[in-house]
């Protein structure tokens, strides 16, 4: 945000209001258009600045539903590859390992992950028969409520700090131990957190993956006969995209971090141009903005007719929210089927026949930032043609200059 713009002597020549609402815009509006993806023209409302002035946009208020979760599509996926009875995959196996949805505590998160940890070993080709969970051991908060020697009349609470880091143990257990711990033949297990499937290196605390041609290990695995226990290397956390971004489709002045524009591992240039209107705070129920003219969101455009413009929105790596990339869903968060690794959903119309929309109020500001230097006298008139002139000829132009 900026208070002010560097042109020196800037007038506003006219402001209009233009509001702005996403709900119903595919049925009342371009059929093209999403509640989070919104195509508009202005016809006969075409705004246009003369010589010497420039078109700027600032956003007064911004409003938007929160009907995203803490843990999406974005946020919830890694790649499990392991040595089974000697034999090691070949590839890895992308899976959900953290269910989706709105977590209020890391410790949930945890428990969470191991269940679905435990889950995915025990599809592996190769482990025991009926290879499942027996039991999950959240470390961290067994050491919080452990007694030790010397205390054995004290029960409860030692005073240990919270460290919010990923400690997590699970046992197994197989058809034929339903009710005991069981082996589960697994010798070598890597659980990588790359950043093509996401930031779920960010929730649990990981190592973040760049190089899906190399598995590296994203947490501390510690491998026993009955067990398996897993530690998060930083402290874990709730939420990975705390902002949404309002974009648009003109070319503006804007400037932007490379990694804002795209999530790929090799950029070209750390800063490049950038399409961000504004970026609004996330609260647990809506995405909610209100400015002021003395700090607000604001873009100057390049262009001197505004006869369109394309709104949208999405994360801080320019990805349609909640959504996996590349992705053609329309919906963000709500009722999933069950596919496999591929995030799907029941219905793909949140965006269009849900609640996936937005309100705004844009202010469009036609300001004068200079005086044009015009030829205020009239210019010598052209010369005679040749076969009606005498003695010498001298050629000009229309405004003067030889």
């Amino acid at each position: 945000m900026a208070d002010s713009s560097r042109f020196e002597g800037q007038q506003i020549v006219n402001s209009i209001n233009f509001f702005v609402d996403s709900e119903r815009s595919s049925v009342v509006g371009d059929t093209q258009s999403k509640g989070d993806d919104l195509q508009l023209g202005f016809e006969g409302n075409t705004i246009e600045c003369k010589d010497g002035e420039v078109i700027r946009l600032s956003l007064v208020d911004f409003h938007m539903p929160n009907n995203q979760y803490n843990i999406d599509a974005r946020n919830s996926q890694g790649t499990i590859i392991c040595t089974v009875n000697g034999n090691a995959m070949a590839a890895g196996v992308v899976a959900t390992l953290v269910d989706r949805g709105n977590y209020y505590d890391v410790d949930d998160i945890a428990v969470n992950f191991a269940k679905n940890l435990a889950a995915a070993l025990g599809s592996l080709s190769g482990v025991p028969a009926g290879l499942g969970l027996l039991a999950i051991t959240n470390n961290n908060l067994a050491d919080l409520t452990t007694t030790t020697t010397g205390w054995t009349s004290v029960a409860g609470i030692l005073g240990k700090p919270e460290k919010k880091l990923l400690d997590v143990s699970i046992s197994f257990k197989t058809t034929a131990s339903p009710t005991t711990a069981a082996a589960h033949t697994i010798t070598a297990l890597k659980i990588s957190c790359q950043s093509a499937n996401g930031e779920l290196y960010l929730v649990l605390g990981g190592e973040r993956g760049d190089n899906v041609n190399n598995l590296d290990n994203s947490f501390k695995i510690t491998i026993t006969s009955l067990a398996i226990r897993v530690q998060g290397y930083f402290p874990m956390q709730l939420i990975t995209e705390p902002h949404v971004y309002l974009r648009c489709t003109l070319g503006q002045n804007g400037l932007e971090s490379s990694i804002l524009g795209s999530d790929e591992t090799t950029y070209n240039n750390d800063i490049v141009g950038s399409n961000i209107l504004a970026k609004i705070a996330r609260t647990p129920e809506s995405f909610s903005y209100f400015g002021n003219a003395q700090n607000e969101f604001f873009v100057t455009l390049q262009q001197r007719k505004l006869n369109s413009i394309g709104l949208f929105l999405t994360d801080s790596k320019s990805r349609p929210i909640s959504r996996p990339k590349n992705s053609g869903s329309g919906t963000s968060a709500g009722l999933e089927t069950t596919s496999g690794s591929e995030v799907t959903y029941e219905k793909e119309t949140q965006s269009t026949k849900g609640n996936l929309y937005f309100t705004a109020t844009i202010r469009i500001d036609i300001i004068k930032v200079y005086n044009p230097n015009k030829l205020q006298s009239e210019p010598p008139p052209m010369p005679p043609f040749p076969r009606k002139a005498t003695g010498v000829i001298s050629f000009g132009s229309p405004t003067g200059f030889n």
